[in-house]
């Protein structure tokens, strides 16, 4: 393929293509008109109500998706500026190829507060249930007597059964927020480009799950977007360049979203008492970092000489592991940077099938501390309770809505409970709904996208407003 260039990497083309203000393009460019609708957007704000790996509670310290959102935004720029200042200085790119720093750092600003969006209530759970529950009930549930499964194609049915909240945060972004107009944020195809993590259909991606492990493209993991979004993601290709491979700055996101939530669920772990600082200082000799050891002992030391100047409650331990993570995370950035321009002409080429966290040199520490987020964090009891009361939530609230969507829009009769749960709809949902189907007659065409009206409306909801419908729908005060 062609190598991609920086000009339309960072593309500023909206779909459908928009003229802007040009009094206000004196002041801000298109991708920093995108911040604000990004920020401005009911669908971002609900972020904040949305689980990132525990609970929701009444602490400020624990994290949510919006806290998340804008730890991932803050170390994509970071990257970026390291990246554009390592594209110039080795002298990667003849001068008038060299990228935009500003075009690319508030590209990753914006795609780095998008990237969770499209994720349902209860943490990445929430994806599994949603994925479960249509395995289980597409060749189960009715329409006009044949299984819901016979109406639809086998990548229909595949986008149903992997749903996947990136594929979602497409719709989210294009379709189901409004803004003005029927286009949703009407966000720049450079942004939009960057938030797509896998460039492939869920077709693709059945297809390469099926490959032995050591055979499989990192990149063809998930689902990158949905039938229903074919077109729209064909445009935003053609407009940056991209067509067969991923964005380069998807890379830059995928590093930042990695190394954020690595470094910050054990920050919260530790917070919480899931782990102690001696398997801190296992994981970190496991992995052969003997500067890492030596560091997290020095920083302990350190907190003991302030525990006769700090208040009751000073801990030297939590002071060395917080400083530990802080100061490895600011390290394991520039790593990645360096990962980048090591990797440069293979990700220009859309050659590159790796991750940068894979191919930086702080990878083997990365991995252990992943490994240990896993063991301590992840499977611990809160988070387990948590992922399966979401699983009865989500399962629940699937069953009752998408039984009334079935026979809905359709020559079937509805019962007065099924319309009653249809009134409940999100109205830009029914309306994006419509919209579609418009000029859809085949009916099996008009199922699949009644199926993807109730993942957008469950998957849109946030912690609260899914426990509050659930208990209101079961009668349970």
């Amino acid at each position: 393929m062609k190598r991609l260039c920086w000009s339309k990497i960072t593309s500023e083309v909206r779909i459908p293509e928009h003229k802007g203000n040009r009094d206000t393009l004196h002041f801000r460019s298109e991708i920093e008109s995108d911040y604000l609708r990004i920020v401005k957007s009911a669908s971002f704000r609900r972020l904040q109500d949305k689980t990132q790996v525990f609970p929701l509670d009444k602490s400020d310290f624990v994290r949510t998706r919006l806290t998340h959102s804008y730890e991932v935004s803050s170390i994509a720029k970071f990257i970026g500026r390291q990246v554009c200042s390592g594209i110039e200085a080795e002298k990667l790119e003849c001068e008038e190829q060299l990228p935009n720093s500003q075009n690319v750092n508030e590209i990753l600003n914006c795609a780095g507060l998008l990237h969770d969006i499209g994720n349902p209530p209860f943490g990445h759970f929430g994806e599994t249930a949603i994925r479960e529950w249509f395995r289980k009930n597409l060749d189960v549930l009715l329409f006009k007597g044949q299984a819901l499964s016979h109406y639809l194609n086998e990548r229909q049915q595949l986008d149903l059964k992997y749903f996947e909240g990136n594929a979602q945060a497409l719709r989210i972004t294009c379709k189901l927020h409004r803004l003005i107009g029927t286009n949703g944020m009407h966000l720049t195809s450079g942004v939009l480009d960057t938030i797509i993590k896998y460039p492939c259909t869920s077709e693709t991606m059945y297809r390469n799950s099926l490959l032995p492990k050591e055979k499989r493209n990192l990149l063809h993991k998930k689902i990158g977007y949905f039938e229903s979004e074919s077109e729209l993601y064909d445009k935003i290709k053609q407009n940056t360049g991209t067509t067969g491979c991923r964005n380069p700055l998807t890379y830059i996101l995928e590093a930042a979203d990695d190394t954020a939530y690595t470094f910050a669920d054990l920050e919260d772990g530790y917070k919480k008492g899931l782990y102690t600082y001696e398997e801190l200082s296992e994981t970190i000799r496991n992995a052969e970092d003997e500067v890492g050891v030596r560091l997290l002992e020095e920083y302990r030391k350190e907190g003991i000489q302030l525990t006769e100047k700090r208040e009751a409650g000073f801990s030297a331990y939590k002071h060395a592991v917080f400083t530990w993570l802080t100061r490895k995370q600011l390290y394991c950035i520039s790593t990645i940077s360096d990962a980048f321009l090591k990797n440069y002409e293979a990700i220009m080429n859309g050659t590159f099938a790796s991750e940068l966290i894979r191919e930086c040199s702080e990878k083997k520490v990365i991995q252990g501390l992943k490994e240990l987020a896993y063991r301590k964090v992840y499977m611990s009891s809160s988070i387990l309770k948590l992922e399966l009361m979401g699983n009865e939530i989500i399962s629940f609230l699937l069953d009752r809505f998408v039984q009334a969507l079935i026979p809905y829009d359709t020559d079937q009769p509805m019962s007065e409970i099924d319309e009653k749960y249809i009134s409940l709809l999100s109205g830009n949902y029914l309306d994006n709904y419509h919209r579609t189907v418009r000029s859809i007659h085949e009916e099996n065409e008009r199922l699949y996208h009644r199926l993807l009206l109730a993942a957008d409306f469950i998957s849109g909801m946030t912690d609260s407003y899914a426990k509050m419908l659930y208990r209101e729908l079961r009668g349970i005060g």
